[in-house]
């Protein structure tokens, strides 16, 4: 068979059809490529003169796709567009340093998409693999001091919010009754703990762990990605620094930086914030967007915010109890056929009983910086109650420049508009240790 023209590499079947059909109209040989995880090796049996590619797909990014195919002797010269409705100028930016030659915004003008196509492999526009498996921690053995009991019942799940501001330019002078620390949640069941980011919030909660000798079988730290304000506490996280605990890292890996390598400059690096290597086992366990079960009956699901760069949701799933946490994501509230993310999203936590969102912006400051990544009040309440018809919205991420009486009257917003559309919704924003419980299957 002679070697297509173009491969195409989205997950979304209409998107990638239509690409597709368009460029086989226009006379090219297309291969569409719709699991990402065949889009590298599909890329050397068939040695395209150029790719079209996603970023958000299921498997490996179109971050990635370019990192691999540029980073690649034989395949450096394959000319690449990402086509994305993730159009954040960072990401743009990101797609070039990874040796992009064109960025294409969803939804394309189909009108023009051909002669855009022809314009790159003419030369004339534009500016010039599966995770590793790890074992599973054996059970810890604490010699010579007695591990304080659970205080939680079987089937009691407790989350505790220990930070969930976002970081500002400059360290604020004032203190706020909600709290400065950036983010961090812990969810706790009677013999497990899992933690989500590790924000400055997470350095509290370690030293109670160790203060009260809370002990767990496993404790797992679920980053959703590596903005500074997400993993700024990790170094100092005090578990780590005790032999007696096994720690499991799980994360994303961006094209930038993978998460071994942030855990190497965390935990290893002249320049982190610790000065002392950690004594914990630990674990690092790279994920892609996809479903996990961690142990049976505990099942961790993750999938890509719509975020710059490479920002992880995870949804865990616990004793017949759903908790998601998406602290940075950006809901549109205008989804089209080409900008599928808030469908895809209200389908992955719909049902959730908790639902932790991104919520950084009043309606008013949304105008001004929406597509930033970011979401706003209203969109957010909206989707909460009408998409994911979750039991509870817990408002994420406060603007780290707003007053305690600005983050008052958007909570107060927040609860007027759920109360004025009839959602049988209740909004929260969370001050620092303020628990959220439920009562699951023991």
């Amino acid at each position: 068979m002679e070697n297509p023209d173009i491969v195409i590499v989205d997950d979304d079947p209409m998107v990638g059809e239509l690409s597709r059909d368009l460029l086989t109209d226009a006379g090219y040989k297309v291969t569409l490529v719709q699991d990402s995880m065949e889009a590298i090796p599909t890329i050397k049996a068939q040695m395209p003169r150029l790719i079209v590619t996603d970023i958000m797909m299921p498997g490996i990014t179109g971050m990635d796709i370019c990192k691999a195919v540029k980073s690649d002797g034989a395949l450096k010269n394959i000319k690449i567009i990402v086509v994305s409705g993730k159009s954040y100028e960072v990401e743009k930016q990101r797609a070039f340093q990874f040796g992009a030659d064109f960025f294409l915004q969803k939804p394309y003008n189909v009108e023009t998409f051909s002669s855009t196509v022809k314009s790159i492999l003419d030369g004339s526009t534009g500016p010039s693999a599966p995770p590793p498996s790890a074992p599973v921690a054996p059970a810890i053995i604490h010699e010579n001091e007695e591990a304080q009991i659970s205080d939680l019942a079987p089937g009691q799940i407790r989350t505790t919010v220990w930070g969930s501001r976002g970081l500002p330019a400059l360290m604020p002078n004032s203190a706020s009754r909600y709290g400065r620390q950036t983010s961090c949640l812990s969810v706790e069941t009677k013999d497990h703990l899992f933690i989500f980011d590790a924000g400055t919030g997470i350095i509290e909660l370690g030293k109670e762990i160790v203060a009260k000798k809370r002990y767990y079988k496993d404790i797992w730290i679920c980053l959703t990605h590596f903005h500074l304000d997400h993993i700024l506490g990790l170094g100092r996280f005090a578990p780590l620094f005790d032999s007696n605990f096994s720690i499991h890292l799980i994360g994303s890996n961006d094209p930038e930086k993978s998460l071994k390598e942030v855990a190497q400059s965390t935990f290893y690096s002249s320049f982190s914030l610790t000065k002392q290597p950690p004594k914990a086992k630990i674990d690092v366990y790279e994920i892609l967007e996809d479903n996990y079960e961690l142990f049976p009956g505990v099942k961790l699901s993750a999938m890509y915010a719509n975020h710059p760069t490479s920002t992880m949701i995870y949804m865990l799933d616990l004793l017949g109890k759903k908790i998601t946490y998406s602290p940075d994501s950006e809901i549109w509230g205008d989804a089209t056929a080409f900008q599928d993310y808030d469908e895809k999203f209200g389908g992955f936590c719909r049902g959730s009983d908790l639902f932790f969102h991104d919520a950084v912006y009043t309606d008013k400051d949304y105008e001004t910086f929406k597509k930033q990544g970011h979401s706003g009040l209203s969109i957010v309440v909206d989707f909460a109650a009408e998409k994911v018809q979750a039991r509870d919205l817990i408002l994420w991420h406060g603007h780290p420049d707003y007053s305690d009486e600005d983050l008052d009257r958007m909570l107060a917003d927040a609860k007027a508009r759920a109360q004025a559309k009839g959602f049988q919704l209740e909004c929260h924003l969370p001050q620092e240790r303020q628990s959220f419980m439920l009562q699951g299957h023991p």
